[in-house]
């Protein structure tokens, strides 16, 4: 599982003296022409080669080289799990991180002097970890969901009895009692599942649930869930108990990407709403920085697609984007910062803060503007 804490995690790590970071985001999806017979390790070798070539490696030179050596060797002996894997290497400093995404993510190499994530930020957003619960009469399958798979959690079996057909009026207060039995049994199956599912969203801080199966028995499962956990629900699957991994999976990322894009679109809305009365959120570039720079960012809002160069002062670190010769906070020395997002973005973390990439409608709507952020004060 990936979350913000393993993002935390990665942000705090700094290169020391002239050492860098090897940031490397891998297509091995098997899936791919491309990628069979091992056609990755090549496009690894051509995206070091790329960075190496294009000076995209400052203070490189043998220390690039040597970097990306190590994990050319951890290349050839990988197995691929999954349609991507994201890898962060710094022999310096001792500092090896690595895992297999269900994901597809565009293959990308940098050196620098911290890991590079905005990229996994992406995978972050798109695959935020949820919750799923199938039912039906007798069984339930709790599973968790994100960016590396599909994870079993929890299965359940209760015994309840079927219904009974019965004829004539001797037996008609028979037939009651057990068609009441029946709900009854149906109603602590939901009930035990439903603490199962609460136990689970509470352990893990999870915020969204996705139910699935019979119509009745999603119908008494809903009812017996907490009115906090009854608003998690995102949606409903159409696949049963017993359908394939891949199966299930396919049609929860599709039940979470609308769910995701609805709620960046709603987002946006919001903060350009508030942005345009003053009201503790900001658009553009320059008044984003500003508001990172004095702590305020609650939340950075980005389009997937922006890109923007800029430069940080070496002296207290502050991000600006004009092309002046001294820091206007400072008077310290600017040094060209062209991931100058990626700062930012480690920036807001380390503020605890949290970063959001956003697509399709919702980056529209933010077109012109690019970036804001919502603000504590």
């Amino acid at each position: 599982m990936i979350s913000y804490d393993d993002i935390r995690q990665l942000q705090q790590h700094q290169s020391e003296g002239d050492s860098h970071v090897l940031s490397l985001y891998l297509d091995v999806d098997q899936s791919k022409a491309s990628n069979l017979n091992r056609g990755f390790e090549t496009a690894a070798e051509n995206l070091f080669r790329h960075v190496a070539e294009a000076s995209l490696a400052p203070n490189g030179g043998a220390a690039f080289d040597s970097e990306s050596r190590t994990v050319l060797r951890f290349i050839q002996d990988y197995v691929p799990h999954g349609k991507s894997l994201v890898l962060f290497s710094d022999s310096a400093r001792e500092f090896w991180w690595h895992r297999d995404l269900q994901v597809a993510v565009p293959s990308e190499a940098r050196w620098s002097p911290k890991p590079w994530l905005r990229p996994l930020l992406d995978v972050l957003e798109d695959s935020d970890r949820f919750a799923a619960v199938l039912i039906d009469k007798h069984r339930a399958r709790i599973v968790t969901v994100d960016a590396t798979g599909m994870k079993r959690d929890i299965e359940l079996v209760s015994d309840v009895p079927g219904k009974h057909v019965s004829t004539g009026t001797d037996h008609i207060w028979s037939q009651g009692r057990m068609d009441r039995d029946h709900v009854n049994h149906l109603k602590l199956h939901a009930r035990r599942t439903a603490d199962e599912l609460t136990n689970l969203v509470d352990r893990l801080k999870l915020a969204r649930v996705v139910v699935g199966g019979p119509v009745e028995a999603t119908s008494i499962l809903m009812a017996e869930l907490p009115k906090r956990i009854e608003q998690m629900v995102i949606g409903e699957a159409s696949v049963s108990l017993d359908a394939p991994d891949d199966r299930l999976l396919g049609e929860l990322r599709q039940i979470q990407s609308r769910d995701e894009h609805e709620a960046e679109a709603r987002a946006v809305d919001s903060l350009i709403t508030a942005a345009k009365k003053g009201d503790r959120a900001v658009l553009g570039v320059a008044d984003t920085l500003l508001a990172i720079q004095q702590g305020r960012v609650y939340r950075m809002v980005v389009a997937k697609d922006y890109r923007v160069e800029g430069t940080e002062c070496a002296s207290c670190g502050v991000l600006l984007t004009k092309d002046v010769e001294k820091c206007s906070f400072c008077g310290g020395r600017l040094d060209p910062a062209p991931d100058l997002i990626n700062r930012a973005s480690h920036r807001v973390i380390e503020q605890a803060g949290r970063v959001q990439l956003v697509s399709g409608e919702a980056a529209s709507k933010l077109q012109g503007s690019g970036i804001g952020a919502i603000l504590r004060f």
